[in-house]
């Protein structure tokens, strides 16, 4: 779908889920027999849009959480007595988790580490940098948080992977020993990104193996909230506000994951010796939809005259993340679907539209 990427390029707190979220954590102290202020997270990445929601929860049960990010992101104006931040303003290809003092501060004394922290030109995810830069300090930098965590002796250390890593997708279904061809990934930011993510993911197996830090990869599908689905561009919505035409890959569409049942899945992991050395997928196949599915929402939310253009496309089709081991291992299971995506989209679609000059 264009103008801007296509649609298949791969914010809060619902009181169900959060909820069901916070009972989480609960569980998990009861059973360990942890006292609340004595469970120590680093969250890598905090500031950004999964990292920020697990901040949330950890900080809402008491938990010391301290952040490492060049950017307090959505997490500015937060000031609690058990937050706080490592790094902030630092360069972005020297600072923050590349640079090793700054890691030294933030792991010391840490229990859990949730590396979700990135460097892919910032927020803007254009590959306008060179990507040895992009590999440089994302390597450096997940090896700076990982040989700090196995001297620090953390207990725990999760990593936020993605799917992108399996670039080919030769079956619709892609469980967790599908073999991976990130260089074949078409999705958003493109194949650089997904070399760099199975790179960094692999690191941390290694890391495992070699050095007995618990680890445990996600590879997580695009992520949506109750305000934004990050694989919807901003230019389809303004081209259906001018009506202008939209062009839409035929054949293309994605699951989703809503960024409540991320956290949860993160949750149910933290110190469960299951999930040590571990890979699991982060999807939702229920909340699957087609590129040409989304375009129409758009159009008939905004009562647009754009005409949909269907184009071929180099791209093989749909993708689904199988969830089979997440859900039998962890007893993880996706909440939020299709309905959910759905009213994101059209909340999306009225908000962008309501900003843009009449």
């Amino acid at each position: 779908m264009t103008p801007g990427p296509p649609i298949r390029t791969g914010r809060h707190q619902g009181s169900r889920e959060s909820a069901e979220l916070l009972s989480d954590l609960e569980r998990l102290n009861a059973v360990r027999g942890q006292n609340l202020m004595q469970w120590k997270a680093l969250v890598t990445g905090g500031g950004g849009f999964i990292g920020s929601r697990l901040v949330r929860l950890l900080l809402d049960q008491g938990h010391f959480v301290r952040v490492l990010d060049i950017d307090a992101g959505r997490l500015k104006g937060e000031r609690k007595p058990n937050l706080e931040f490592v790094g902030l303003d630092s360069d972005p290809l020297e600072g923050g988790m590349a640079n090793k003092r700054l890691v030294d501060e933030a792991i010391e004394g840490v229990d859990v580490v949730y590396h979700f922290a990135i460097n892919w030109d910032g927020g803007s995810w254009t590959h306008a940098l060179p990507l040895a830069n992009l590999l440089d300090v994302n390597i450096r930098g997940t090896l700076n948080m990982l040989e700090t965590a196995v001297s620090r002796g953390v207990k725990h250390f999760l990593f936020a992977g993605s799917i992108a890593v399996y670039g080919n997708r030769t079956s619709p279904i892609l469980d967790e020993e599908v073999v991976c061809k990130p260089e074949l990934w078409r999705g958003g930011p493109g194949p650089g990104y997904a070399v760099m993510k199975l790179i960094t993911e692999r690191l941390c197996l290694l890391f495992h193996r070699e050095h007995g830090l618990p680890v445990t990869v996600f590879r997580i599908d695009v992520v949506f909230d109750d305000d934004e689905h990050l694989d919807l561009s901003l230019e389809t919505i303004r081209a259906a506000v001018r009506g202008s035409p939209i062009k839409v890959e035929k054949g293309e569409g994605g699951a989703a994951v809503h960024v409540d049942d991320v956290a949860q899945a993160f949750l149910k992991a933290t110190l469960n010796e299951k999930a040590y050395g571990q890979v699991f997928n982060l999807s939702n196949p229920a909340a699957y939809m087609t590129d040409l599915e989304v375009c129409r929402l758009v159009i008939d939310t905004l009562e647009s005259k754009s005409a949909i253009d269907l184009v071929e496309t180099p791209l093989t089709g749909p993708v689904l993340g199988g969830v089979d081991k997440a859900e039998g291992v962890l007893g993880w299971r996706p909440i939020r679907g299709r309905k959910d995506l759905e009213s994101t989209i059209v909340k999306m679609a009225e908000g962008e539209a309501g900003r843009l000059p009449q």
